[in-house]
This record gives C-alpha cells, sequence and structure tokens, in this order.
C-alpha cells in the first residue's frame, strides 16, 4: 500500500508540475505579444513604464495573492472557532 501511495504521490506532483509550467508559459507568451509600453497613473504614485502585459500579469499576481491571503484568515478563524467549541463540549 505504501508503494502504491507513494507512485500517485508522484504522479500529481508530476501533474502539478506540469499546470504551474504550462501557466508560466502561457504568461510568458502573454507578456511578449502584449509588448506596448505604458505607464499606470496610481493615485499617489506613477509605476514604472512596462508592458501592457507584465501590468496584467502583475495585477492578476497581486489579485491572486490577496485572493489567498483573504481566504486564509476566513479559515484561520473557522479554525479557531472550531477549537474554541471544541474546548468547551
Amino acid at each position: 500500500m505504501g508503494a502504491k501511495r507513494h507512485r500517485l504521490r508522484a504522479v500529481w506532483l508530476f501533474v502539478k508540475f506540469l499546470l504551474v509550467a504550462s501557466i508560466a508559459v502561457i504568461g510568458a507568451s502573454f507578456a511578449m505579444k502584449n509588448g506596448n509600453i505604458i505607464s499606470v497613473d496610481f493615485v499617489f504614485v506613477s509605476g514604472p513604464s512596462l508592458s501592457i502585459g507584465m501590468w496584467l500579469l502583475l495585477f492578476l499576481a497581486s489579485g491572486v495573492f490577496l485572493g489567498m491571503l483573504a481566504s486564509s484568515t476566513l479559515l484561520w478563524s473557522y479554525r479557531r472557532k472550531i477549537r474554541l467549541r471544541d474546548k468547551k463540549d
């Protein structure tokens, strides 16, 4: 049973690697196809001059990070509530 689990874990790790690598290749080609240089003006600061593709990838990455941060705080809150409930019982 242990060898089968180990093989399954190796296959799953390989699938995750392929997924991440394909996303990276797609993102790089997206950034290269959208090569027009722009500068984004934020409220108080002006950003550096980067290609449209790079700006979009940066905004996507920051959105993913903020989404993961928000969901992890919710998970932490739920786990804390479960621990407190288990202590009462």
